[in-house]
Order: C-alpha cells, then structure tokens, then sequence
C-alpha cells in the first residue's frame, strides 16, 4: 500500500464512479481499476461494490475511507513541514550570549528582527561567557554565539558578523576624585585598584586593560558578569575599563562613566558562526541577521 493507491482510492470513492475518477486522477481508467484491486488485495478485505456499473463503498471502506483521508493529509503536512524546514523557516538554533548581549539590547534586538520573518524556529538561548561561546561553536554546541570581543582574529573555522560596537570608558564610583573630570588621562589611573572578571567569566580582562591603557592593571577584586563589575565599582572597591553600553546597568546613581584620553579602541559584539554551516535553519538565521544589519 503506497500514497498512490490511498489517492486513487480517495477519488474514486468520493466519485463512485470509475471513469470520473481515472480522469481526475490523470490515468487510463483500467490501471485505476488495477491499482484499486491491488490496494482491496493487500488489506485482504473489499472496499467498493461494484454492480451493475453502481459503485458504492463497503462498510469497510467507509471506515478505511477516513482514515486514508486523514494519512494523505497528514503526507501532505509532513511535505509542507520538510520543505520548509529545507528553505530554514523551520527548525532548532542553539544560540549563546554573554551578558553584554543582554543588557546591551542587541541580543533582543536581534531575535526580535529574526523571528518576525521565522516565527515557527526553535530557539534555544543559553548565557555563556565570549571564551566559552567560541570554543561551543567550534565543537558544535552550539550553532551562533553573541560575542562579545574586541577587534582580532576568529579561529581559522569560525566568521562573524558584527552587530554593534562602543566606545571603551572608565567606569568610576561617583564620588571619585577623578568622576569630576570630563575625560580621564590613562596615566591617573595607574595606582587605582581594578576590578576584572574571572576566570570562569572568560575574560583576558588584565591583558585587555594592559593594551587599553598600556600598563598592568592591579587587580584588587573579580567579578562573573557586567552587573556585579558596576556594583563592586558602585561599592568603592575599585576601577573597571568597561564598553559604553554597561552604561545601561542601573546601579543608582553610585557609578560614572568616563572617556579615557587617547583611547580609541572600541569593544565589539559578533555574531560568530562556522564558515562550513549548513543547516537551513542556521544559514537562513544569518541571511536575515545581515539584511536586518544594512
């Protein structure tokens, strides 16, 4: 028994009428006849009458006559589902962000544009640092990572599409002696005690500071994520080089951001990916991401 047959058998019941249904179905009228025998001579049981050239069904293939109806519909939905899920508008994406993706709007930003034109994909959303993110795309735990990094080099495997940058300041507690000051020269803040992230918060962060403002920071606390960083420099405990968009963390009025002289480095978020992806979903994931970026 094959989708053919259940067709043919369809028609012809819906027809009572041999000859009207062989010219539905697009077929000479006696290999109708042969693909319905065959059909009756698989289930071991006759589904149509046939007297005096009247046509009626049997009771079983009243019965059987629903359920055709009901598995040629449920063929035709599981066509409609494996095509779209061909051209990507259904699916399963493994996203990663970090923190800054969150708060920054970007990630929201992002999904928001996306699901509008792919409303019917699977998101799974799973916070990770920007370390962590990239070595998850490269093993393929996950399919995309908001990353956020500065400017350099993606393992040869990997590409990005940025979605945003800003410009790095120096975020002070608001009664600083230096909060005063519309911008802040690198050199006064050589003594001042920085707070970075941890390790587990995948963050070169003294390295980073190091090149931002060309000495080693010391380091006085860690923190796991942007918020903590804001509050710990809200408490007093210390300095932090941090990305314009942190600015958006409320932590009253206990934190200022200022400009650093003669830095222009900004800090980035990507979205990284394989450059070999495949997956329909994915691939139409990033077609979408970069009109939406134009």
């Amino acid at each position: 028994m094959d989708l053919r047959q259940l067709r043919y058998f369809v028609a012809t019941a819906e027809e009572l009428h041999f000859g009207r249904a062989a010219e539905r179905m697009h077929i000479a009228q006696p290999a109708l006849s042969i693909q319905i025998k065959a059909l009756e001579d698989t289930l071991g049981v006759r589904l149509l009458a046939r007297t005096n050239r009247v046509v009626t069904l049997t009771e079983a293939g009243r019965l059987f006559l629903k359920e055709a109806r009901r598995t040629l519909e449920q063929a035709e939905h599981a066509a409609v589902v494996a095509r779209r899920a061909g051209r990507g508008e259904m699916g399963h994406i493994d996203i990663g962000y970090d923190a800054n993706g969150a708060y920054s709007g970007v990630l929201s930003a992002t999904i928001r544009h996306y699901r509008r034109h792919a409303p019917d994909v699977e998101l799974g959303l799973h916070e990770l640092p920007p370390e962590t993110q990239v070595m998850a795309v490269m093993e393929g735990q996950i399919h995309v990572g908001f990353v956020t990094r500065p400017t350099q080099a993606l393992p040869q495997e990997l590409d990005a599409i940025r979605l945003a940058e800003w410009p790095l300041r120096v975020a002070l507690p608001s009664d600083h002696p230096l909060a005063d000051r519309s911008r802040v020269p690198r050199e006064a803040l050589a003594d001042e005690p920085f707070i970075g992230f941890t390790k587990s918060a995948g963050e070169n962060y003294g390295s980073f500071v190091q090149q931002v403002v060309g000495f080693m920071p010391r380091m006085a606390y860690q923190a796991d994520s942007g918020f903590a960083l804001v509050s710990l420099v809200g408490a007093g405990l210390g300095v932090a080089v941090v990305p314009s968009s942190i600015g958006t963390i409320n932590v009253g009025e206990s934190v200022v951001y200022r400009p650093i002289l003669g830095v222009t480095e900004r800090l980035g978020i990507d979205l990284v990916f394989r450059r070999d992806e495949e997956d329909p979903a994915v691939t139409n994931f990033l077609t979408i991401v970069r009109q939406g970026e134009r």
